[in-house]
């Protein structure tokens, strides 16, 4: 074979996520007649990632400005995106955006189709081309997916220690600010130059109250003390900025970007709408899944392996009840109780309408 001189990409670092489908193996041996079936909706899911990048890639805030395009890898039910590490002052935004692009597209996977993902998302190094990926980074998002145990996609620690820190103000300085606006409330004279230094640190307070609040609806720690992406995140900007200086905030992304402005504008499925389509695909897993009837009662490979899935499935009961205890939506919420099938002796698990 004649040698070709190509050199591989360069090692650099990305923001990794990595996820597979949950119940691919199980599909195959148990419903082979549902195949063609279960490709299309495969197939659809794989396209709707696509379609979903290029518009965040076409967006002039997302794409232009934040840099945010997200490099993909597709193989049977093995998903990875990767986003280049920049240099930029704003990096803990970007990272917030990657995640919340893996959030959503896990959700549109569960609400869409039915197929619930696993996975883990990290920040390591990779070589990425069109050809192959290669690095530590692709190891350890692996592992974390392989060690994520429910359909649920974990964060690593190296993103937990990276997004609990100040990004835009140091400590001394806030420190400074509060005691300044402590000092002028209880009505002492505050010198211009205290008065100046303030006026430069609020704006940037404010990034970091955007930033806390964004990743503390993004990123959930659940009863196992395992750090998951919620799907469920959403982000009230009112929370954060009167109505007047929201109304600024979408002038000015109107100015710059009339297609930004209108899908922002855009209306979307509210967080009770979500959750109410996510019961029925939860109760339609555990109907499907929380019975062995349609096992020999001698197949106990087959017996152990739906058991697991059934514990998967109840995972995710917990967490939808997690949301709606969060956001006080009781009615949405999934009633379920657990037994032992003494025949099978094995878990089961029966839905209360």
């Amino acid at each position: 074979m004649k040698n070709i001189d190509v050199k591989p990409a360069p090692i650099k670092e990305y923001y990794i996520a990595y996820f597979d489908l949950l119940g691919y193996k199980e599909f195959f041996r148990t419903k082979p007649e549902q195949v063609e079936q279960f490709l299309e909706d495969i197939n659809l899911a794989i396209h709707s990632i696509g379609i979903y990048m290029q518009e965040i890639g076409a967006s002039f805030i997302a794409g232009e400005i934040a840099n945010i395009h997200i490099k993909k890898k597709i193989f049977s039910d093995n998903i990875l995106l990767c986003l280049e590490v920049g240099e930029t002052s704003s990096e803990c935004a970007r990272l917030l955006a990657f995640m919340a692009s893996v959030a959503d597209i896990q959700l549109s996977f569960i609400l869409q189709y039915g197929l619930f993902l696993r996975g883990g998302v990290t920040i390591g190094k990779l070589s990425f081309n069109d050809e192959f990926v290669f690095g530590q980074g692709l190891i350890d998002v692996v592992e974390m997916e392989e060690s994520a145990k429910y359909p649920r996609i974990v964060i690593s620690q190296n993103i937990i220690d990276y997004m609990t820190k100040p990004h835009f103000v140091k400590q001394d300085d806030l420190n400074k600010a509060c005691e300044i606006e402590k000092r002028a409330k209880a009505g002492e004279t505050i010198a211009k130059e205290e008065s100046d230094f303030c006026n430069l640190i609020w704006p940037l307070c404010i990034q970091d109250l955007f930033v806390t609040m964004f990743r503390d609806r993004l990123i959930y720690t659940v009863a196992d003390g395992v750090n998951v992406l919620n799907y469920f995140y959403y982000f009230d900007a009112r929370k954060i900025f009167d109505e007047q200086t929201l109304d600024n905030i979408l002038d000015n992304i109107k100015k710059v970007s009339s297609a930004d402005y209108e899908r922002l504008q855009a209306p979307s499925l509210n967080l009770q709408e979500k959750l109410e389509q996510h019961k029925l695909c939860v109760i339609k897993k555990l109907k499907e899944y929380g019975n062995y009837g349609d096992f020999e009662i001698t197949d106990q490979a087959s017996i152990k392996e739906r058991e697991n899935v059934i514990k998967k499935y109840l995972w995710v009961t917990y967490f939808h009840n997690l949301i709606c205890e969060k956001n006080n939506l009781p009615d949405c919420k999934i009633y379920s109780s657990s037994n032992c099938d003494a025949g099978y002796m094995a878990l089961t698990v029966q839905v209360q309408e």
